[in-house]
């Protein structure tokens, strides 16, 4: 028998938007969970994956930018920056307009690791899929039309057509 989803938080009103969401929020925990199952392999901590993933696909940020987008402080990013710079898969670059500002880059190093694990996460979601009907990842498929209308992969909501 699937296991099922926790019920809806009290705070919340039931409808089918909340409950398609707390449906997909538990099913997309998971699935990430054994997704990333490799990414030990990678032979970085779980933070310092996360924020060269950012500066990977997202470009180059500022430790501040950083600091919001994983929600931790300034010192802490940091930190971090300071780890992946010396493995060589981070650079900071001063601004030539504002030579306060620093951003940090992913370098070519970084971006690879990311696409080596990337390419193995997204390897397992496929295996996974593979154990489907066809007309179960067609009906996979539409959705992943639906919630490239609903907003971008950046965070970015874009209203529905």
């Amino acid at each position: 028998m699937p296991k099922l989803p926790p019920p809806l938080p009290a705070a919340l009103t039931s409808n089918a938007a909340t409950e398609v969401a707390n449906r997909l929020h538990s099913h997309a925990i998971a699935l990430l969970r054994r997704a990333r199952g490799g990414d030990r392999e990678l032979g970085l901590t779980p933070e310092r994956l996360s924020l060269l993933s950012i500066l990977a696909y997202a470009g180059p940020k500022t430790v501040g930018e950083l600091a919001a987008a994983e929600m931790v402080s300034a010192p802490a990013i940091s930190r971090i920056l300071g780890a992946l710079e010396s493995e060589g898969l981070v650079r900071r670059v001063r601004s030539a307009l504002d030579r306060r500002q620093v951003h940090a880059h992913a370098t070519e190093a970084g971006k690879a690791l990311m696409e080596q694990g990337r390419a193995a996460r997204v390897s397992r979601i496929a295996h996974e899929l593979t154990q489907l009907q066809p007309d179960d990842l067609a009906i996979l498929a539409a959705a992943m039309s639906v919630f490239d209308r609903l907003g971008g992969t950046d965070g970015s909501a874009r209203r529905a057509r």
